[in-house]
């Protein structure tokens, strides 16, 4: 006997949104890389939060921990958007390896200025990838999913922008 309530009718649907079905697949795309990015930039963050030793460790302990729950809740909210346009979310560690710009390095860092320096290229990369969602967003008028990408390109610039005042004095 089966329960066709549980059963996975599909994973994919068509909203109609102003959009074709390939332009919506595209920004999907785009975005699956985004959340990647964010995801691979949200476990390493956390690693380096429980991680970190030395003179600056409470500094760089409440950062990263500010970092990681942002990440957290962009990361709910970026593949909610990917459902919205009606596209399955990627979801699997396996997935995001291939989709991230971001490498699995390992967590055997040298020093807290390595640890920091991990993390400022990593939200570079992940800046990079949002700019190119932007663009593909931008181009086929799916502002809604450009406006998100601008603001959480504007989080990850200042984040960038923390860790290097941070790293300065290590």
């Amino acid at each position: 006997m089966t329960n066709t309530a549980l059963k996975i009718a599909t994973t994919e649907f068509e909203p109609d949104v102003g959009m074709t079905d390939q332009e919506r697949a595209d920004v999907a795309n785009a975005l699956s890389h985004v959340l990647a990015d964010t995801y691979m930039l949200f476990i390493k963050t956390q690693g380096i939060h429980w991680n970190v030793t030395g003179p600056s460790f409470v500094g760089i302990h409440k950062l990263t921990e500010e970092h990681y729950e942002n990440m957290y809740e962009a990361i709910d909210k970026i593949a909610e958007r990917i459902r919205a346009l009606g596209i399955k979310a990627p979801a699997s560690y396996a997935k995001y390896g291939e989709l991230s710009s971001i490498s699995d390095n390992g967590d055997d860092y040298s020093s807290v200025g390595d640890m920091l320096n991990t993390l400022i290229s990593d939200h570079q990369k992940a800046v990079q990838s949002m700019r190119k969602a932007i663009g593909w967003c931008e181009d086929k008028k799916d502002f809604v999913t450009a406006d998100m990408m601008i603001e959480r390109m504007a989080w990850h610039e200042e984040a960038i922008w923390m860790l290097k005042s941070l790293s300065a004095s290590s």
